[in-house]
């Protein structure tokens, strides 16, 4: 249902004329619009109080950033944004359909076919806005619509970003407390488990036309969603077992929206081979008709009980891999990958120390054959350094490592992962690349085994809701947020350009991204700068490509600085026919550059006073200034590597087994025992203190800055003091 414009609202935002209105809140109103080709769409307006709020904004961009990177799967899909403007907007799909509520309440409750189809809709909607690091916050049968091609979820992540102050309680009881999870209503910490309780509710809602813990009085509500055990029954089994499961009090034990899904597929059949996306064969399937023959049969014992649930632990508890549990349809992805096991001498003629009581397994995942090698090669390396290092000291328990190889190839990393919990490993130092983090965390997660990754930045990966992920490096808003800080506060920097792909490859949407950040913490007190955008329409060779465009837009901006967060390819000719055409402003670069062949594209002249951040010591660009205890381990490195140097994210790892190590010095040899320890762990490092946060992040997160002089990157030491000159 729509409503009329009201006088005040605006006919036109951007290229949009807006025709009706379909809502309102508290923050902001959303309108029918139709976009300059006359399509439909729905376009969301900041209210203009919040427009004037640079905390509002902030979070504002901040939530759109992650919006962007979630790929449409059975969501509304964003379409464009202004984020500049006098107010803020932001476009997406428009769904013509009733919403669940409605379609219930006039058809009745779904049949086995429909609510299969809705449930694997939804789920797959969930597991594609966890897999790009948002918390809906408020799923529920209002914000599910039932398309033409399928239910598309609305509304992830956008009531977060136009809030103008922290989530409390009241804000998130008014209308939905029959959905909230009970830890919402206890006032926690709201993560993506909180939206799988919510998905549990829902379905119950679409097969019943009841809402899952009654409708009375708010208290009453919030008692039973505390204390009462929801009424699971009249679902066909296997998705009454699995909706049950959802309705878990302890967020702990509920399972994560990918699982949810993967069960879902399971149940229909659906085969997944190796490699395959199952957010794409989820997808796939809510466009056809769903017939499965799903018998009814009770819930199990655990669901059925109604006494008040204890405090959930802090810690998962200890228990052994649930081999048995794990879904059909991820079973299916399995591939039998060989695990090789290398053993570690305690001291330097390879016997074991008098001492040792014991044998501690930590395993290195991560690529060791394939194209990206050196990455787990190195870590493996480092690993090695520091396990041998520590057996030397003739320890009541000795560390023997796993090599875990991943081939670079995150579709293997589940088999990979499950073959680590059945060597009976206690940590792993990894997974090393994102891609194969997502797919190894649920088996390791299950398994109990905490994982300590020197290369997989936080990001998305930490709003996963792990318990035994942690990571050596910070994500990509602390690394330009931190170049951000550093161009603001250099001397003679006034006015800031900043080059916004207008076409983005997959697999460099972070250079947009990087953009945004870069755009909000620029213009944050006390740096603030003026800011003009500057879009640029990469060539399809970036290396030989004509910038001439952008360039043009650089030198009519008048501005004293650039930041470009696109790759190397395509910021080394940029900057390369900038300095041609005379613009003299400095550059800023995000790590995505911070590769040699940029001097190399751009020339050294033109490279010259460059300045980056990496979340990382590299000693390619010699050791001036680095600390002392990092010079101290590069010196031990060589002298067990036959003078080499330490390779990609090779400190890092060095780092990952030392947080490790520490916890089976204090006597810690289970997986829950090592990760209670991680959760305390305040020890010294190489590349800086570790230290981590309750998501798994490092608590005080280094970023380093580099800038080109002479034709190579010079370390300019810790972000947050380094001096660009």
């Amino acid at each position: 249902m729509t409503d009329p414009l009201l006088p005040g609202d605006p006919r036109r935002v951007g290229a949009y004329e807006l025709l009706t209105r379909l809502g309102e809140g508290g923050q902001g109103s959303v309108y029918l619009g139709r976009d300059p080709q006359g399509r439909e769409v729905a376009v969301k307006l900041l209210h203009a109080r919040l427009s004037r709020d640079p905390d509002a904004r902030r979070r504002f961009v901040r939530e759109l950033e992650v919006a962007e990177r979630v790929s449409g799967f059975c969501t509304a899909r964003v379409l464009d944004a202004d984020i500049q403007g006098d107010q803020p907007y932001i476009v997406s799909e428009y769904v013509r359909g009733p919403s669940l509520t409605d379609l219930v309440r006039t058809e009745g409750p779904m049949d086995a076919g429909a609510l299969l189809r809705l449930a694997i809709g939804t789920a797959t909607a969930l597991a594609a806005i966890h897999r790009a690091g948002i918390v809906h916050r408020d799923f529920k049968p209002p914000n599910v619509l039932i398309g033409q091609g399928g239910p598309r979820v609305i509304d992830f992540g956008i009531a977060r970003a136009l809030d103008s102050s922290a989530i409390t309680m009241t804000s998130q009881i008014v209308g939905t407390p029959a959905y909230m999870a009970p830890e919402q209503v206890a006032g926690g910490a709201i993560g993506p488990a909180a939206d799988v309780f919510a998905w549990g509710g829902t379905m119950l809602f679409a097969a019943t036309g009841r809402l899952p813990f009654g409708g009375d009085s708010i208290p009453a509500v919030m008692h039973r969603v505390l204390n009462a055990e929801a009424d699971v029954s009249v679902l066909p089994g296997p998705l009454a077992q699995l909706v049950g499961a959802c309705l878990a009090k302890d967020p702990q034990r509920r399972p994560s929206s990918s699982d949810v899904l993967f069960r879902l597929l399971g149940m229909v059949g659906a085969e997944m081979p190796a490699g395959a996306d199952p957010l794409e064969r989820g997808a796939t399937l809510v466009t056809t008709a769903i017939t499965v023959d799903l018998p009814h049969a009770p819930p199990p014992p655990q669901l059925s009980q109604t006494a008040p649930p204890q405090s959930p632990p802090k810690r998962a508890p200890n228990r052994k891999p649930l081999m048995i549990g794990l879904p059909v349809a991820l079973v299916a992805l399995s591939i039998a990958v060989p695990t090789a096991i290398i053993n570690l001498p305690t001291d330097g003629d390879g016997r074991g120390g008098s001492g040792a009581t014991g044998i501690v397994k930590v395993g290195v995942m991560g690529p060791m054959t394939g194209d990206v090698a050196a990455f787990g090669t190195s870590a493996l390396a480092n690993a090695r350094l520091a396990a041998d290092e520590y057996n030397k000291t003739n320890p009541p328990a000795r560390v023997q490592v796993v090599s875990l190889d991943t081939r670079g190839k995150p579709e293997i990393a589940a088999s990979v992962a499950r073959a680590a919990a059945g060597e009976g490993l206690a940590a792993v130092v990894g997974p090393i690349l994102s891609g194969e983090t997502q797919r190894a965390m649920p088996i390791l997660e299950a398994a109990t085994i905490p994982s300590v990754s020197p290369s997989a930045a936080a990001g998305l990966l930490s709003t996963q809701g792990w318990k035994h992920w942690h990571t050596m490096v910070p994500d990509v808003e602390e690394a330009v947020g931190a170049l951000a800080a550093l161009a603001g506060r250099t001397s003679g920097t006034a006015k800031v350009a900043v080059v916004e792909d207008e076409v983005v490859e997959p697999g460099k949407e972070g250079s947009r991204t990087a953009a945004n950040m870069f755009t909000t913490r620029v213009q944050a007190a006390p740096y603030s700068k003026q800011v003009v955008r500057v879009s640029m329409r990469l060539p399809k060779l970036p290396r030989d490509g004509d910038y001439s465009a952008t360039v043009k837009k650089l030198r009519d901006s008048k501005a004293d600085a650039v930041f470009y967060g696109g790759f190397y390819d395509s910021a080394g000719p940029l900057v390369k026919q900038a300095r041609a055409a005379g613009f003299t402003g400095r550059f800023y670069l995000s790590d995505g550059s911070f590769d040699k062949t940029f001097i190399q594209r751009a020339g050294s002249s033109a490279a010259e006073g460059a300045v980056l951040t990496c979340p990382c010591l590299d000693i390619s660009t010699g050791t001036t200034g680095m600390p002392k205890t990092f010079g101290d381990y590069l010196a031990r490195y060589a002298k067990a590597n036959n003078g080499q140097k330490p390779g990609a994210s090779g400190p890092e790892a060095y780092d990952a087994m030392t947080a490790i190590l520490a916890a089976v010095k204090a006597g810690k040899r289970t997986g829950t025992e090592i990760n209670g320890y991680l959760h305390d762990i305040n020890v010294p490092g190489v590349t800086q203190r570790i230290r981590f946060k309750e998501q798994g992040q490092l608590t005080d997160s280094v970023s380093y800055a580099y800038q080109v002089r002479d034709g190579a990157f010079t370390f300019l030491g810790d972000s947050r003091t380094a001096v660009v000159r």
